[in-house]
């Protein structure tokens, strides 16, 4: 599971999911992340899961191994740069030189596309890794930060959960959600009988409830060819 929350809140979200899918499927499923974002990938490198929900597989060094079987059917997300509201940083020009959080170089959303942004606008700010994505929001509600690279949606529930209001400087074109991806090892009829179940849950008064809960807008069949756009950006930016 890609490190984009807590342990804690990733856990309370993830895991009525994951017992709904052993359920559905007859399958035993167990929620696993490294500590933060560079040991789940590594993690994932290894070929320690079966299954992830991420998107950096797509960076070149995991590429081709993992395939995509489904993606949270919700509608496109944007990666972000914002300021808390009464910031007195206005422009983007403006954080040159200024602290920007990211979760980490690994991102897409929150580190790949937004400074590939600041690139092409000449902007060199100073990078501040906070291990995921609410870390490095709340590097700026301590002051620890001027803004904060995000996914969109993300951003969206950090600030309505800690009553906070967020103002962007950038917003990216958009991009498809994270993606559910399955190791090769994983035997075919199995990756279908995943595939159905997670795509079905949204129709199941059972599983609906479960995505309610978690808020999760619930899942869709996905295929490779719909994240060639997140593979251009991370060649872009050399990953």
């Amino acid at each position: 599971m890609l490190n984009q929350q807590s342990p804690q809140l990733t856990a309370e979200r993830w895991n009525p999911v994951l017992q709904y899918l052993g359920e559905a499927t007859g399958l035993r499923f167990q929620l696993k992340m490294g500590a933060n974002v560079l040991e789940t990938d590594a993690m994932m490198g290894r070929g320690e899961f079966d299954l992830v929900f991420t998107n950096h597989n797509f960076q070149t060094e995991y590429d081709g191994v993992y395939k995509v079987i489904a993606r949270l059917g919700s509608k496109p997300v944007y990666g972000a740069i914002a300021v808390l509201e009464d910031s007195p940083i206005k422009t983007l020009n403006e954080l040159n030189g200024k602290r920007v959080a990211y979760p980490s170089q690994e991102a897409f959303m929150a580190y790949a596309v937004p400074r590939a942004a600041l690139g092409d606008a000449g902007i060199k700010e100073v990078a501040v890794f906070a291990g995921n994505q609410e870390g490095a929001m709340a590097q700026v509600v301590a002051g620890l930060a001027d803004a904060v690279a995000a996914n969109s949606r993300s951003l969206e529930q950090y600030a309505e959960r800690k009553n906070l209001k967020f103002r962007n400087l950038y917003i990216s074109e958009p991009y498809l959600d994270l993606a559910v991806v399955v190791h090769p090892r994983v035997p075919k009829a199995k990756a279908r009988a995943i595939q159905q179940a997670l795509t079905g849950m949204a129709k199941n008064p059972k599983g609906a409830a479960i995505l309610a809960k978690s808020q999760f807008p619930g899942f869709v069949a996905a295929s490779e060819k719909d994240y060639e756009n997140v593979r251009r950006v991370y060649r872009k930016m050399g990953q």
